[in-house]
Order: structure tokens, then C-alpha cells, then sequence
């Protein structure tokens, strides 16, 4: 089983980086951020801004400093390699959480890897959270065989993959210590657990991120619907249920567009599996600050079932879903009810991957179709570019382009042109952040520009070289 998901997720997520679907943002900004950290710099946002702002200053994220070295081994690929593995070891951890149950654990590991919050993520690039959820497995594990040293060691690994993991583990702590309420150390341990995640989390976004920011403030709260601080939503939660039940389920931005994105989300999560757990709820207090960002977040993307931003249901579902479905007394209701969540969650996943409603790229995640494996222009003539750039040149390089050239010191998203030396661009590719028209003027502007020279014009690619 492991094997065929293995050779599944490399289908989707290789394909997808050689065929120039993955992108500047994100993995072309965090490839590059572990270029500097392996270089003995601090990695700094000047790809996509016109500040130095530093990059843990945006998310502070240390898995990129860990995981830097293995740049030197992997190249562009190294965080694709990462992300694949930890969603491995991720299902190896629910197979281990159950492995007093072979049955349970075969059904919760498919259930794990086939989760359409998987093959979402996996399919957009790489994010650090997918990371830290793949510990959860293996943290729920040490906690029942009370390990606490290797607990606490798993826990401070998903702090430090992003500031609001920490927050995550103070809920997640709360629910296990609900479960294991009964037995007093273990209890106490969880309780330490959530007050010691919260703190950190407190500490990273009040005080380590401003502090490292030049507007000296937390750049990511965006949530704005209902307050510009924590201390104005948590007041506008509690003093404004009706409407917070409303901006939960419904778009509560102007843009008629995103009518619907939510409600998809909702039926999608209820029916792979959250509407099991009601049966305890403790596990629904895990999953309750990844709804709160999801869906009270303003940008629309999230509020989907696309990309990374479901993919900490995963962990949480596969052990919940399924320490319920072993409680089953008969039998009989067991096998059949073991069989209807893991079919549930397939057709989930076939939903989301074969007919998407929004922010997911149908090409991005259809390994099984040939439109993944294709682009509608010659992309050897990009590598082709590619290899004509020196390795030490400063590089202003389309977003699709971005990671295949983020191994540098001084790259930047077209059309931030800055002191590139070589720009890298093609009209064949989606645009951002610019739109069609606008790509080709830019491109237009760059041919009769006598400070850049044309060392490339074929299939629609250009590459430039300053004059």
C-alpha cells in the first residue's frame, strides 16, 4: 500500500515541478530562503517584495534552516522530497498508533493516504504545515504509550514548522488531555503541553516576529471581518455568535465569485469524516482553531478544499474516525462501517481531484489523466534557457519558473526586475501578478529595450541578458 501511494504522490507532485506547475510562490520563495540558510544567511522576502523584510518575519518557519543542508543533496527537489516523506512517515504513524489492531490500522493508514486534504496539498507546491500535521500521528502515539521526553520532542518539532502550529497544539493538547482526563500524570502532562504551546505561540507572534519585522508588527492576521487583532476577534466571536456563525458558513466578502467555496469545504470535511466525531468531541476541540483560520480567513483560497489548507484535518480524522469506528461493539456494524467511512473518503477525494469547484487546478492533481503530464508549449525550450544561465547570475525568472532557479543568491519574481542580470519569461505561462496584457507589453518593452539583450526567442520563451 505504502508503495503505490508513494509512486501515486510522485506522480502528482514531480510531474507537476518538471512540467513547471510548481511556483515562486511558495516553493520558489522557501527553496530559495534554504539557498541563504545553507549559505550562512538570513533568508529574506526580496523575491516577491521591495523590502529586505526577513523571511521569518513572514511565517516563522525553522524547518527551512533544518532542512537547508539537504539542498546540497536534492537541488529544486528537496523540499518535494521532504514533504513526500513526512506524508509517508505521517501514515506510518497512524499504522503504529493502531498496530494492536491490524485490521483498524490497515483501514486508518488507506484512509490517511487517500484523505483529498493529501493529495490537495501535495498537488500545490510545498508548505510547512503539511510537515508539522504529519507529526501529529506519531505525537498521539508517545502520549498513549506514555512517553512523555518523546512527546514533548515531537511536539517542540511542530511548534517550530510555523507560528500557528503552536497554536494548533494548544487545542490539540487540551483534546488529548479531555481523552486521557482519567489518569492523573498523563493529565497533567497534556495540560503542560497546552499551556507551554500557547505561551510559545504568544511569545513568536507578539514579540520574536515584530521583532524581526520593519513595521514592527504581526504581518498575518488576516482576518479582518471580525477584528485586526486576536484580542478583537476572540471579543467578536463571544459578544457576535449570529454573525459569527454567518461569516463561518457564508462569503462574507463583496465578490459573488466565492458564493459556494465554503459550503463545498463544509460537506466535503462532514462527510470524510468530522461528522463522526461528534461522538467525541474532544477531538472536534483539536480541529477547532483550523476551522476558525480556514474559514473566518479573508482570502478566499483558503476557505476551500484546495491546496494545504485542509490538510491538518488528516491526523486528526484517521485516529479520531477510527478510535471511534474500534469502539463498535458487533462485528458486523464494525466491518461495514470501517468500509462506508473509507469509501466516503475515496469518493471525497475523487470529487475534489476529478471536479473541482474552486482553487484546485484540475492538471495539478489528475496524475491518472494526460494533461498532467503535458503543457500546451514546448517546455524543453525553458530548460533549455535554463541551463544558459550561469549559476552565480542574478535572476528575474516568471513565478512557474522561480523554483528551477531559486538556488541562488539573488533571484526575484518577474516583473521585480531589480539587478537581475539574466530574466527568464514566456507568454505561454499564466501570467501572475501580472495579467495577459500586461505580460506581453513587459515582454514587448524588454525585446526594444537596449539595456537587455535577446540571447533567446523560440516557442514563446524569452530569456534576456542585461547589455
Amino acid at each position: 500500500m505504502m508503495l503505490v501511494f508513494t509512486i501515486i504522490y510522485l506522480l502528482i507532485s514531480f510531474v507537476n515541478h518538471l512540467c513547471f506547475r510548481t511556483y515562486g510562490l511558495d516553493l520558489g520563495l522557501y527553496t530559495n530562503a534554504m539557498y541563504d540558510y545553507a549559505h550562512g544567511f538570513m533568508a529574506n522576502m526580496d523575491m516577491i517584495w521591495d523590502t529586505k523584510e526577513l523571511a521569518l518575519a513572514d511565517h516563522f518557519d525553522l524547518y527551512l534552516l533544518l532542512f537547508s543542508p539537504l539542498t546540497y543533496l536534492f537541488g529544486s527537489w528537496t523540499l518535494l522530497v521532504i514533504q513526500i516523506a513526512s506524508v509517508l512517515i505521517g501514515a506510518k504513524g497512524v499504522h503504529t498508533y493502531f498496530k494492536n489492531d491490524p485490521k483498524i490500522a490497515r483501514f486508518a493508514t488507506f484512509f490517511f493516504l487517500m484523505y483529498f486534504g493529501v493529495f490537495s496539498a501535495l498537488s500545490y507546491d510545498y508548505h510547512s504545515n503539511v510537515i508539522a500535521a504529519m507529526a501529529v500521528p506519531w505525537l498521539f502515539y508517545f502520549v498513549r504509550e506514555k512517553r512523555f521526553i518523546a512527546s514533548l520532542l515531537v511536539l517542540i518539532f511542530i511548534w517550530i514548522g510555523k507560528e500557528n502550529m503552536a497554536f494548533w497544539m494548544t487545542f490539540v493538547s487540551l483534546g488529548l488531555a479531555i481523552i486521557y482526563r482519567k489518569e492523573r500524570k498523563t493529565l497533567f502532562v497534556l495540560l503542560a503541553f497546552s499551556a507551554a504551546s500557547f505561551m510559545y505561540f504568544m511569545l513568536v507572534i507578539q514579540v520574536i516576529m515584530p521583532s524581526l519585522s520593519h513595521g514592527g508588527e504581526y504581518l498575518h492576521f488576516a482576518y479582518s471581518r471580525i477584528g485586526n487583532s486576536m484580542t478583537e476577534a476572540f471579543v467578536y466571536l463571544i459578544s457576535h455568535p449570529i454573525d459569527s456563525l454567518e461569516v463561518f458558513f457564508t462569503n462574507h466578502l463583496s465578490n459573488p465569485r466565492f458564493d459556494g467555496v465554503k459550503a463545498e469545504s463544509h460537506i466535503i470535511l462532514l462527510l470524510s469524516g468530522v461528522v463522526i466525531l461528534f461522538r467525541r468531541p474532544a477531538y472536534l476541540l483539536m480541529l477547532a482553531p483550523i476551522y476558525f483560520q480556514k474559514f473566518f480567513h479573508d482570502t478566499p483560497m483558503t476557505w476551500s478544499p484546495g491546496a494545504q489548507y485542509s490538510i491538518e484535518f488528516a491526523p486528526i480524522l484517521a485516529i479520531g474516525v477510527f478510535e471511534i469506528l474500534r469502539s463498535i461493539q458487533k462485528e458486523k456494524v464494525r466491518h461495514y462501517a470501517l468500509w462506508a467511512v473509507v469509501l466516503i473518503g475515496v469518493a471525497c477525494t475523487i470529487r475534489i481531484s476529478d471536479q473541482p469547484f474552486d482553487h484546485v487546478e484540475e492538471s495539478n492533481v489528475q496524475f491518472y489523466k494526460k494533461n498532467h503530464y503535458v503543457r500546451d508549449y514546448n517546455t524543453d525550450t525553458v530548460r533549455q534557457a535554463i541551463a544558459l544561465i550561469p549559476d552565480d547570475a542574478a535572476v528575474c525568472a516568471q513565478n512557474p519558473y522561480l523554483p528551477h532557479v531559486a538556488l541562488r543568491k539573488d533571484v526575484y519574481m518577474f516583473p521585480y526586475i531589480k539587478k537581475a542580470e539574466y530574466i527568464l519569461v514566456s507568454s505561454m505561462e499564466y501570467p501572475y501578478p501580472l495579467e495577459t496584457e500586461g505580460l506581453i507589453l513587459e515582454i514587448e518593452q524588454l525585446k526594444n529595450d537596449p539595456e537587455w539583450i535577446t540571447i533567446l526567442e523560440k516557442d514563446g520563451v524569452y530569456l534576456f541578458k542585461k547589455a
